[in-house]
């Protein structure tokens, strides 16, 4: 219980020691920290503070990262760490619940080019759209080409538009052998049971990943190109018919692929499919699949309700009848609940290159984190790479309450970035023994992630290009060496880096009294976190409010006040 209390009387000298007392002796920040045996291999710090509602992380081909922001904007981050706000390149973007500047992914076809995903279609039946634009190589200006989107209603003839209610949106993007992958929510409609047929009606590009070439028309192999006809539904809970398909759709069953990523050693999709209300799930597959939603959730199969198949014959837990084409579901290599505020799955990477592999024991490992619950988590993968040793989920690390974890990449130094959306942070994982050519020749990254393509190489080839300039791995520089392929990115080495784990720009616990750097968040603050984004259904990437540090400062002032007076009443 707490009681007003009147503060002793302090004179002017005796309060300013206090007052410096009591800043001095506050409990420093939460701080990003990863556990062991992990914090022994792999070094985690913050790269870049204040950029406000942070969604996605790119890089151009001369070493600048570009950062989305949820309100429609773009910051620059230049490789001596300086920061450029690049405002009015998206106009009239609706950035409400899980809607606005959601996603960005580098062209690796033309140098500084980027394709971003953005909530700022004319109508909820033609919302979301992909647009391309370019950096300008002299300066901080970005020009996109807003007459032209890559993904729009009728850019190819029949092409519905993606439809964009409140949540639910998707904005993930991923270029893979010269084609665009769009992942696309399936508008909501949150039950559970779950009761939104989006994500199997596939005359609908909701609740699919989408693949399209670069200048947006449809690939002549995508799986529904030459099937007439196929299970259909005009509205999310209306009756199943037949129609057309919308050709664009390369896998399907989805709620939410928010984030998703391409191995290039494989080229099957790693998902992010965040879940209703009960589990969250990582997928692993081809295309011309379905991954299971509406039927299953995660490793959870829903008794039978109105959104059955056409027929009836469904067999919930394969999904192998009923629909046109008939397909068996693809299960999740793994899943987990609700607890702990974790709300959405943030799909993730496996990492390679400079010391990777040697970080986690010679064996590759896909890491993902969680938006809400503010962890990162990893699996071991399988030597074959087609999915994961065991569905438990290895314990990496956390970062600070409200950071709200949006993206993971790999930038074309070999380092690991996570952005947070909540506290406007960007953190950087690096490996201790991070060394060799292969740190300095990032010719397979594309300036986006894993598994982009330098030039006009794919995957395995394309790291190949020769190093031009020196890396700065260890000294904070924002990117390291350059690769002739075009995929990498020039570092200065006079990026720095945040002292920390820094609060500047975003939201944080700082404040407010606690010191447990590495315990995660407290039951106070998941129950912040979660009810933060309970009205979208799960991921609400909304910008967090700033932590109460005027109350915890207050605290500690009196706290050292009583201190000091009992210690004069002693005398």
């Amino acid at each position: 219980m707490f009681r007003n209390v009147k503060p002793p009387s302090l004179g002017p000298k005796r309060l300013s020691a206090a007052l410096t007392l009591a800043f001095l002796c506050q409990a420093a920040p939460a701080r990003a920290d990863l556990v062991p045996p992990y914090s022994d291999a792999i070094t985690l710090e913050t790269f870049v503070t204040g950029i406000n509602a942070a969604t996605d992380i790119a890089w151009a081909t001369d070493g600048r990262a570009v950062v989305t922001r949820k309100i429609g904007e773009i910051t620059i981050v230049d490789t001596d760490g300086t920061k450029t706000n690049v405002t009015g390149t998206f106009d009239n973007v609706d950035s409400s619940s899980e809607k606005g500047l959601n996603g960005i992914f580098a062209d690796p076809s033309a140098p500084n080019a980027f394709f971003f995903y953005v909530d700022n279609g004319p109508s909820t039946t033609d919302k979301h759209r992909v647009y391309h634009g370019v950096l300008s190589s002299s300066e901080n200006t970005l020009t996109v080409d807003a007459d032209n989107p890559i993904v729009a209603a009728n850019k190819n003839p029949g092409d519905p538009g993606l439809e964009g209610p409140a949540n639910h949106d998707g904005g993930g993007l991923f270029v893979y052998k010269n084609q665009l992958y769009i992942g696309v929510g399936d508008t909501g409609q949150n039950a559970s049971p779950p009761k939104n047929k989006y994500s199997s009606c596939l005359n609908k590009g909701n609740g699919k990943i989408l693949r399209v070439n670069l200048d947006g028309t449809i690939p002549n192999d995508n799986p529904l190109v030459s099937v007439d006809s196929v299970t259909s539904c005009d509205q999310p809970t209306g009756a199943w018919s037949e129609a057309a398909p919308d050709k664009r759709i390369f896998a399907w069953g989805f709620r939410n692929p928010w984030r998703f990523w391409i191995d290039p050693h494989t080229g099957l999709l790693w998902i992010g499919d965040v879940g209703e209300t009960t589990r969250e799930e990582i997928s692993v597959g081809a295309g011309n699949q379905h991954y299971g939603y509406p039927f299953n959730e995660g490793t959870i199969t829903w008794p039978d309700k109105d959104e059955g198949p056409p027929d009836g014959t469904l067999d919930r837990k394969s999904c192998n009848s009923g629909f046109i084409p008939a397909k068996s579901c693809t299960p999740p290599v793994h899943d987990y609940g609700r607890t702990g505020g974790a709300n959405c799955v943030i799909g993730g990477l496996i990492p390679e290159g400079c010391g990777w592999s040697e970080a986690f024991g010679g064996k590759a490992h896909y890491l993902f984190a969680d938006h809400g619950a503010n962890w990162l988590h990893a699996l071991e993968v399988k030597d074959d790479r087609s999915g994961v040793t065991s569905p438990t989920a290895l314990e990496l690390g956390t970062f600070p309450s409200g950071s709200g974890v949006a993206s993971i990449r790999q930038g074309p130094d070999g380092n690991v970035y996570v952005v947070g959306n909540g506290s406007g942070e960007i953190y950087r994982l690096q490996p201790k023994q991070a060394s060799g050519p292969d740190c300095m020749s990032m010719g397979g990254m594309g300036g986006g992630g894993v598994g982009g393509e330098a030039g006009s190489s794919v995957g395995p080839e394309a790291g190949t290009g020769q190093s031009t300039a020196g890396a700065s791995l260890g000294g904070g520089g924002a990117v390291g060496g350059r690769s002739s392929n075009g995929g990498g990115g020039v570092s200065s080495g006079g990026a720095g880096r945040a002292l920390g784990g820094g609060n500047a720009g975003g939201a944080s616990n700082a404040g407010q009294g606690a010191a447990t750097p590495s315990a995660g968040a407290t039951s106070a603050s998941r129950t912040a976190s979660k009810d933060a984004s309970k009205d979208s259904g799960g991921c609400g990437c909304r910008t967090a409010g700033r932590g109460n540090t005027e109350l915890g400062a207050l605290a500690s002032v009196l706290a050292v006040a009583a201190v000091m007076t009992r210690r004069r009443r002693r005398r």
